[in-house]
């Protein structure tokens, strides 16, 4: 393969190989490796992934998917490797690292930070990581520690320190939600580069995308997100435009076209009736012409329950509007920044100082550390730190 790597805009930390020789590594695992050492071997594993061809193989068993899953919904789901996959490409990408300058032992202290990272979220909705996607991960690090005191290998000197060369450049890297993009704020999204505002139904499990927004409903029987895949026009004419290209591939029925009043905005709404191996779908349409393109607010569910979501859709779509001035203002960024410890400096009275928004067990897992850690003085922590939104160009 002709390898490429390329970084995914998500905090949860995570890498994947896609069939190609296709390299994805996470935001999220940028900001939890703690040095060069641990990226090489975590890149290394996923090169043998995909050599091996072990992501097209994991993929063919998960081919099955929920009717009312959209290609947003599905870019979040991972297929898991296997056990025997799995420390094959902890072996080879030990190997790749090691051939490189790189420590082998970063693998383990990964696997082990990464683990005590599982612990902290257990419980919270997330969308997958490495140890979804990389199953038994805490036993395979004391093998990989094992290996890794028996390989015979020379570190590079031009690498230099290779934990700050990694902090020096993932300083500022966003945390969690990036403005740019869109952020939630309990059940309301706010844009603000877009300049609008979406309240999604109450309980309801989000998720923002490069393709959509969107919430899926509890019992996964329904949902709802906004995609911007048409330039800004007449509502009517997109909408039936969008009806023509989409009715013969998803076997859609015309149930109702009118228009509609969002506010000041004059949108299009359609009703129409599609078909799934799960039975009749029902789905619901806005089309809101906006700024520089066409918003479609979509609400889907199986037509037996219809009449149940049918006012979330409605209330979603009726929620859409500009930002004001209070809600742009008070929109914040957490940025990863690298602050130097001071002598005899624990991670509490640290965290005062620098007004670090991670808790001392949190800074602890992404610096490696125990939580009782002290500091010599000069060593390079990560901290979290909240900010005021500054647009790009500002």
């Amino acid at each position: 393969f002709q390898y490429q790597f390329s970084v995914v805009d998500q905090f949860e930390p995570n890498a994947f190989a896609l069939p190609g020789g296709y390299i994805f590594i996470s935001r999220g695992l940028l900001v939890l490796a703690n040095n060069e050492d641990e990226l090489a071997n975590v890149i290394g594993h996923e090169i043998v992934h995909s050599a091996r061809r072990h992501s097209a193989a994991q993929q063919a068993l998960a081919a099955r998917q929920n009717p009312l899953a959209m290609g947003w919904q599905r870019s979040a789901t991972l297929a898991s490797y296997g056990r025997d996959m799995e420390r094959e490409a902890d072996k080879g990408g030990q190997i790749l690292a090691a051939a490189a300058g790189y420590d082998p032992m970063g693998m383990s202290t990964f696997l082990r930070d990464m683990g005590q990272m599982d612990r902290l979220v257990r419980g919270h909705a997330r969308r997958p990581t490495f140890m979804d996607t990389h199953p038994g991960s805490l036993n395979r690090a004391a093998a990989n520690a094992a290996r890794s005191s028996e390989m015979r290998w020379r570190r590079d000197p031009s690498l230099g320190d290779t934990r700050a060369a990694l902090l020096r450049r993932i300083d500022g890297l966003p945390l969690d939600q990036r403005p740019e993009t869109g952020i939630f704020e309990g059940d309301d999204f706010f844009h603000p580069a877009m300049d609008f505002r979406l309240r999604f139904p109450h309980g309801w499990r989000m998720s923002n995308t490069a393709q959509a927004v969107g919430a899926i409903a509890p019992r996964g029987d329904a949902v709802v997100f906004m995609s911007a895949d048409q330039p800004a026009g007449d509502p009517q004419a997109m909408a039936e435009e969008y009806f023509e290209k989409t009715k013969e591939e998803q076997h859609l029925k015309l149930k109702e076209s009118q228009p509609v009043k969002l506010g000041q905005i004059d949108a299009w709404r359609m009703e129409v009736e599609g078909s799934s191996g799960a039975g009749s779908i029902s789905i619901f349409m806005v089309f809101v012409p906006y700024g520089q393109a066409t918003f479609r607010i979509t609400g889907m569910s199986l037509s037996r329950g219809a009449s149940k979501y049918r006012g979330r859709f409605v209330n979603t779509a009726r929620s859409f509007r500009p930002l004001t001035p209070a809600e742009r203002s008070s929109i914040q960024s957490m940025r990863l920044r690298v602050v130097k410890a001071r002598p005899g400096e624990g991670l509490v009275a640290l965290g005062q100082r620098t007004s670090n928004a991670w808790d001392p067990t949190r800074t602890a897992v992404y610096n490696g550390l125990f939580s009782n850690h002290r500091f010599e003085g000069g060593e390079l922590v990560k901290i979290a730190h909240v900010e005021a939104y500054v647009p790009r160009g500002r």
